[in-house]
């Protein structure tokens, strides 16, 4: 038997890592993918192993010494797909060979499963949400059709072609494949010509499309898709509550890649993100950042520049105007001039997050009071806000200000930001009073009113993420609110 790898194409998807090297050289316990998938082929006794190349094809030469196999560059990778990748090595199928797409992370070893003289796949359960293509079978596993949009049941797989007259028709309807095509689609164009199997398994392999199907399969850590996405593997933690966040050095520039952390797809809108960003580019509020698929984003890095720390705030006559600054850059965006993007409402961000916490945190009277506040702040002028101006969203070079981390921004009312802010970096009375003078425009109760509102929604965070300790904190400082607020109405 034989073995053919596809490995030409850009992986896109697993961007930003494949700017500086192949989808099938990603590294997942100390090896990359293609030196696993050889491994299991050699276990196997197939040592006939061709890899179809495209692009940074030289980034394989030194696997190609050390493993042994046949390397051919495919030149004209970048606007085809993989039926042209492999109808460029279609002399090299013949009887007994094994046809793998270049990103597969071989868990155990699949030789023995192999039936001798058919055409046959072995698939494996689809991924939960992922579309992908789902084998239709009857009761002998003959495959009778494919379904190429499934989320569900055993598809995908690794292809075997083990039948003479079978490869007669399979070259054929691969050469009448267009190079947009997935390769497979031979398989489907030849069902009702040929009898071909599918023969299901769990575990054989994992398919890494994105880093989101690394880190679901617990593959890969956030550090070490940090560490492969930097040019010389040098990484440094920052801080972080919701995502993961390193300084490396990507393409000779220092950056800081942003890892999401698991779940926060249910509470943050990364779509609305990317375009607020694309909106502040020019304002010189944000550094410029990069997206990529995976949710994975890069910043470049503020050289210079630090997060704000409590001890900055003891100088808040200097600090607050600089804050103030960027913050009505933000605020003097009205929603009616962004009617593209929804607005944030704290009625709805109210029971969203109480039905992701599932928990009950407050009285039936105190949740009446709470959603009337909700009530007026939504029927209010709706702006251009931040949302999560805490400490390390605020980053300061000793002269200017910058915010960061813009994941929770919208259009929403100013009095969620203000007060917000000012529980988050935990401001006294007198600091306060000393923003309400500079800011103007807002009263000391409107404050703690968002302050009420900013610190249930953060304390619901807390027991959707399994931050208790957390979540408490905030519900002391919602209560400190409430006790004010319902004494002077």
């Amino acid at each position: 038997m034989k073995a053919i790898i596809l490995a030409a194409g850009m992986g896109t998807r697993l961007s930003p890592m494949t700017l500086l090297k192949p989808k099938p050289l990603l590294e997942i316990k100390g090896k990359t993918i293609l030196e696993n998938m050889i491994k299991f082929l050699n276990r196997g006794r197939i040592n006939d192993i061709t890899v179809v190349t495209g692009y940074k094809h030289e980034l394989f030469d030194e696997y190609k010494e050390k493993l042994g196999f046949k390397k051919v560059v495919y030149k004209d990778y970048k606007n085809k797909n993989s039926s042209s990748s492999l109808k460029f090595v279609i002399d090299e199928i013949e009887k007994g060979t094994i046809i793998l797409n270049g990103d597969l992370f071989i868990n155990k070893s699949f030789i023995e499963y192999i039936k001798p003289n058919i055409s046959q796949l072995l698939s494996q359960q689809i991924t939960e949400g992922v579309i992908s293509w789902g084998y239709i079978i009857d009761s002998n596993f003959k495959l009778i059709d494919i379904d190429t949009n499934a989320i569900n049941g055993y598809g995908d797989g690794i292809a075997i072609f083990d039948n003479e007259e079978d490869l007669k028709i399979l070259k054929k309807e691969l050469i009448n494949c267009s190079d947009e095509e997935y390769w497979e689609y031979c398989i489907l164009r030849a069902i009702d010509k040929i009898n071909f199997y599918s023969f299901n398994y769990d575990d054989i392999y994992t398919e890494i499309d994105s880093f989101k199907d690394a880190l679901y399969h617990n593959l890969l850590t956030p550090e070490e898709i940090a560490q492969q996405c930097s040019d010389d593997g040098k990484i440094e933690r920052l801080a972080g509550i919701t995502n993961i966040n390193y300084k490396i050095k990507f393409l000779n520039e220092y950056k800081v890649i942003r890892i999401p952390g698991k779940g926060t797809e249910n509470i943050i809108d990364r779509t609305s993100e990317k375009e607020i960003l694309n909106i502040l580019y020019d304002k010189d509020i944000v550094p410029k950042s990069d997206f990529y698929d995976s949710d994975i984003k890069l910043t470049d890095y503020l050289e210079g520049y630090r997060s704000l720390d409590f001890d900055d705030l003891k100088n808040y006559e200097t600090i607050f105007p600089l804050i103030i600054k960027q913050m009505k850059k933000l605020h003097s965006m009205p929603h009616d001039n962004y009617k593209n993007f929804n607005v944030i409402s704290m009625i709805e961000e109210i029971k969203k997050y109480e039905k992701l916490a599932n928990i009950t945190l407050v009285t039936k009277i105190e949740h009446k009071f709470l959603l009337n506040i909700a009530r007026k702040m939504d029927e209010g002028k709706q702006v251009l806000c931040h949302r999560d101006l805490q400490l390390p969203n605020i980053m300061y070079d000793g002269k200017e200000i910058k915010f960061v981390d813009f994941e929770y921004s919208g259009f929403s009312s100013i009095l969620w930001e203000i007060g917000n802010f000012t529980a988050e970096l935990e401001l006294n009375d007198e600091q306060i009073n000393k923003f309400i003078e500079l800011y103007k425009d807002i009263t000391y109760r409107e404050i703690i009113e968002g302050q009420l509102m900013s610190n249930y929604v953060w304390a619901l965070w807390g027991w959707i993420y399994n931050s208790i300790d957390l979540g408490r904190n905030y519900l002391t400082r919602f209560h400190h609110n409430l006790n004010y607020l319902m004494k002077s109405n």
